[in-house]
């Protein structure tokens, strides 16, 4: 064979090989969608590595690009907590609905805590284009003893003021999973200073969901976690763990793939 020969067969085989690679190579999936998660610290992670990945992993399982904007000391509704308050899910939403947020860049000198991120991430969110919206409340309604009454006013509030701005979204509530109490007591059998027990923010929430008709993930009897083996998937009692985010994504991605399909 003369040289031209050969590399004209040699040609023929780099573009064959060539043409295969780019048929064949694995291909990056577009993300569908766009999953914002609402919450406290416990959404957040703020407390040890790899505990916010919650949000991550939903995104991974559902191929959604993740916006995680828990906040520290977070609330469903403002309840006379200086500063605080305006990092409530209430005061959010008015924020998102409004472009206004000079009321939580004015509070958040007082905070701090990392919410400085959380702020930053919320305030350049396009919830016109957010698909999904998970919203995590009430172990600290809990804590602070709000009322359940004012707790699911303020719910019902926040999901019909979404719905009515963005009603493309698919929204869910979560209800917060088991954890001790504020004396570090179980709080199935110890209720909070007013002696409301944190079941009965868990069952607000689903009264809200009910009439609101948005889904409600019940966290508190599908997460598994109690006072026996607490110490496995949280860090304090309360917040998770890297093991206890990643199972509380895998929950959360399952319970959307079955409400919203995939």
């Amino acid at each position: 064979m003369d040289r031209r020969a050969f590399l004209q067969g040699l040609g023929l085989v780099a573009a064959s090989a060539g043409t295969t690679y780019w048929f064949t190579r694995p291909k990056v999936r577009a993300p569908k969608g766009v999953y914002v998660q609402m919450g406290s610290s416990i959404t957040a992670g703020l407390h040890s590595p790899g505990s916010y990945l919650t949000p991550v992993i939903v995104g991974s399982r559902l191929n959604l690009t993740p916006i995680n904007v828990g906040f520290d000391g977070a609330c469903a509704g403002a309840y006379e907590r200086p500063n605080a308050d305006e990092f409530s899910l209430c005061k959010l939403v008015d924020a998102i609905t409004s472009g206004d947020w000079s009321a939580q860049e004015g509070a958040m000198p007082y905070l701090g805590n990392g919410n400085e991120a959380a702020l930053s991430r919320i305030k350049t969110v396009d919830f016109s284009k957010v698909t999904h919206i998970g919203m995590e409340y009430g172990t600290n309604d809990f804590t602070v003893c709000a009322p359940v009454e004012a707790f699911k006013a303020s719910l019902s509030y926040s999901v019909n003021k979404l719905l009515t701005a963005f009603p493309k979204a698919r929204l869910f509530l979560m209800t917060p999973a088991w954890r001790l109490n504020f004396e570090e007591l179980d709080s199935d059998t110890h209720p909070d200073e007013r002696g409301i027990f944190l079941r009965e923010y868990v069952d607000g929430m689903i009264d809200v969901a009910r009439s609101t008709g948005v889904p409600c993930l019940d966290m508190w009897r599908t997460l598994g976690i109690n006072a026996t083996n607490y110490k496995s998937f949280t860090l304090d009692g309360t917040h998770p763990n890297e093991t206890g985010a990643r199972i509380r994504g895998e929950i959360i991605a399952s319970f959307i793939s079955s409400e919203f399909g995939s």
